[in-house]
């Protein structure tokens, strides 16, 4: 068996693969190199008082789950980003209106917990992000609770941030991306010698 041989003959089919490795890596590591995940606690402040009305705390609940709603919807809009990002003192990632949009992804896992996920390029970059997500939501949550007038408030609480470095995907993307180059190289060397027969 020649290697020397194969390789001058699939050497097309090799440089191809490099190509798309790379493409992926590059693709990859341009992405966020970190992500993190950040459950916040959406809750009522306080029970309204009535003498005559029994079902104030499954009404409680209920505004509650819509309460989370609309936390769900604040990071779907591009202000929130925009603030988070002041907040945090950092460069806006995407300075367009759908690159804010979808700075954030917020997701209710139940009726008082809301699921916010993002990246950004270092662990402290996406701590810092964190710490503005929760002083954002606080003050837009003290906000609406100061345009209440029937004294019904709700608070937003975090916990802590998880952090994963996604910097093993570059490597993983780019593996992948060999692999799948060389697929497909094959395919066409195969596919061209079968056509031109």
């Amino acid at each position: 068996m020649d290697i020397k041989k194969y390789l001058e003959e699939y050497k097309w089919v090799l440089v191809f693969a490099v190509v798309v490795a790379l493409a992926a890596g590059i693709f990859a590591w341009q992405g966020d190199k970190y992500s993190a995940s950040l459950a916040l606690t959406v809750s009522r402040l306080e029970a309204q008082n009535t003498a005559d009305y029994k079902y104030d705390n499954y009404y409680a609940l209920k505004a509650g789950d819509e309460f989370g709603n609309a936390v769900v919807g604040w990071f779907k809009t591009p202000e929130m980003a925009q603030v988070i990002y002041q907040k945090a003192n950092l460069a806006l990632v995407e300075p367009s209106l759908g690159g804010l949009s979808r700075a954030f992804k917020a997701v209710k896992i139940s009726p008082t917990t809301v699921e916010v996920r993002f990246g950004g390029a270092s662990a402290g970059e996406v701590k810092a992000i964190s710490q503005a997500v929760i002083v954002a939501a606080a003050e837009k949550a003290d906000a609406l609770n100061s345009f209440s007038g029937q004294g019904v408030a709700f608070s937003v609480k975090a916990g802590e941030p998880v952090i994963i470095n996604n910097s093993a995907d570059i490597w993983q993307q780019a593996l992948l991306g060999l692999i799948i180059g060389l697929i497909f190289g094959l395919f066409v060397k195969i596919a061209g010698e079968y056509f031109r027969e």
